[in-house]
């Protein structure tokens, strides 16, 4: 029993909100593993779980430090008053970890996404679309301001990324482009399940910059015309693609009328 309530605590450790983005204790408040913290900066952690935005450290320190001197105190009951003493005398000083962004592309898009929920459930998204510039200004840092506030609750979000899979994009949108000026993006759809396993917004995405994997609003061309119309064809009737264009009286053809010869339909998997 005494193993089983362990292994319940450290669940619950490793899971529970500490604000900041920041799950479980982990190394960013005071950069070194938990197992290097002394009682006092545990007990200091132990401080912000109980409401993170009121004992968010990095904005209210002092009321984060007075509920960890009140934890404390509860060891004057249990008969550990020296101890006590010694920890409540402790400096705490904040070392703040460097956060990574290891799939920024993917992030900053559910982030989008996360806003258009919170749009659409609060009523802002008539507003958001106003021609009135100033409505939609006003609808615009409201909608920030309770999607901020939505995310220092210790929302979790759950998504379908495949990290194997946006790491083998993101190595074939690099090396396939190159160094020039050229641009692109990734978005990989499990066509089975339709979530969004993979998304890249750029060459060399920055999170928040211009996502050209959602935010480049631009037709697809020809690249589409083997999606939309040969492929759910032979789906649906199992035909031979030579047969289907042989014995066809119609064929898709280019805006300008040109033609380029045939074209090879390769399908690429990425392992």
């Amino acid at each position: 029993m005494k193993k089983l309530k362990s292994e319940i605590i450290e669940l619950y450790m490793n899971a529970i909100y500490f604000h900041n983005g920041v799950y479980g204790t982990s190394q960013f408040y005071f950069s070194k593993p938990t197992a290097e913290l002394s009682k006092a900066e545990l007990s200091f952690l132990a401080a912000i779980p109980n409401n993170p935005e009121l004992y968010n450290p990095l904005k209210h320190f002092d009321k984060t430090k007075k509920r960890q001197e009140r934890i404390l105190k509860q060891m004057v009951a249990e008969g550990k008053q020296n101890e006590y003493e010694k920890l409540i005398k402790n400096t705490i000083k904040l070392d703040l970890s460097t956060s990574v962004d290891l799939y920024p592309d993917y992030v900053t898009y559910t982030h989008q996404e996360l806003k258009n929920l919170v749009a659409s459930s609060e009523g802002l998204t008539k507003s958001l679309q106003s021609s009135d510039e100033a409505a939609r200004q006003q609808a615009e840092v409201e909608l920030n301001k309770r999607g901020e506030k939505l995310l220092n609750s210790g929302v979790t979000i759950h998504t379908p990324l495949d990290t194997k899979l946006q790491t083998l994009s993101k190595t074939a949108i690099q090396s396939k482009i190159g160094v020039n000026d050229i641009e692109g993006a990734i978005v990989v759809i499990q066509h089975h399940t339709h979530e969004l396993v993979s998304l890249i917004g750029g060459k060399d995405y920055k999170k928040n910059s211009f996502n050209r994997a959602y935010q480049s609003y631009r037709q697809p061309g020809s690249a589409i015309k083997p999606l939309l119309d040969y492929a759910p064809y032979i789906e649906e009737t199992d035909a031979d693609i030579t047969q289907l264009i042989s014995g066809a009286s119609y064929f898709p053809k280019k805006y300008s009328c040109g033609s380029y010869g045939m074209v090879t339909l390769k399908i690429v998997v990425l392992k």
